[in-house]
């Protein structure tokens, strides 16, 4: 029995010894509407050929009982989603009669107008949430240039600096040249721990806190972030020319001889 009441036709050979009537005596015993819905014709069915049956050529469809019903209507065009049926009777066809089972849903399968609305709505919902998203921030390049910086400083000032006095010497009679040579001795120190941040840091502090002439020693050099036109220009230059972790050269300013560790 079939999906939708009617009986399925024997498969091929089950009555190649039938005797095959003429279309006539057919239409006498199952006579067509007196006319047929566009599109529709009726053929003879190779598994029972006692009986005709009705195939429409514009959608695939075929069905036992004469389509009085769409006498005077179009037959409806195949769904875009299924595959096209194979042509021929409902027997050599059963993917046509599944199609018209009806579905869990109370529909009738792939042609249910409600599970095309559940298909839409769920594709519509997935497109909302695709446009609900909030978008993504810009996150500036790791090239731009940073408004502010966070340094450590070494300072050796000489006799030259601006104000040759410190909290660790009263009165600095050292030469620059003194001071730049003391200032490289410190480089060499830290560059031994340079392949490790923390303990170039670690380091950094330490020899600040003792070798430093500014005041800003007791916090292990560390001068806090600090923006454009806050410091002196070679200062300013050579901080924000570092990146974050790396150990400048000799830097000279008015106050005296530096070296910076960029550490923000």
């Amino acid at each position: 029995m079939s999906t939708d009441g009617t009986a399925v036709p024997p498969a091929d050979g089950d009555d190649a010894a039938a005797a095959t009537p003429s279309i006539a005596s057919m239409l006498e015993r199952n006579p067509p509407p007196d006319a047929l819905a566009p599109g529709w014709v009726m053929r003879r069915s190779r598994h029972k050929p006692s009986t005709c049956y009705y195939y429409n050529q514009d959608s695939g469809v075929s069905r036992w009982d004469p389509p009085r019903a769409l006498a005077t209507a179009a037959a409806p065009p195949p769904s875009s989603s299924a595959a096209a049926p194979p042509a021929g009777d409902p027997a050599a066809a059963p993917s046509i009669l599944k199609r018209s089972a009806p579905s869990s849903s109370g529909g009738t399968g792939e042609n249910d107008p409600n599970a095309a609305s559940a298909e839409n709505g769920a594709s519509a919902s997935a497109e909302g949430r695709k446009q609900s998203q909030p978008a993504k921030k810009h996150r500036p390049s790791s090239s731009s240039k940073p408004d502010q910086v966070r340094a450590l400083h070494i300072l050796k000032k000489h006799r030259g600096s601006r104000r040759p006095a410190s909290w660790r010497r009263p009165k600095i009679t050292d030469t620059k040249e003194k001071a730049i040579a003391d200032v490289e001795e410190l480089i060499a120190i830290l560059k031994e721990s340079e392949d490790d941040p923390k303990e170039l840091r670690a380091t950094f502090e330490e020899l600040a806190k003792t070798e430093s002439d500014c005041t800003s020693a007791k916090r292990g050099g560390d001068l806090g972030f600090f923006g454009k036109r806050k410091m002196q220009k070679p200062f300013e230059d050579a901080s924000f020319a570092l990146g974050i972790g790396e150990l400048s050269g000799v830097v000279e300013t008015s106050s005296g001889v530096h070296v910076i560790l960029r550490i923000g």
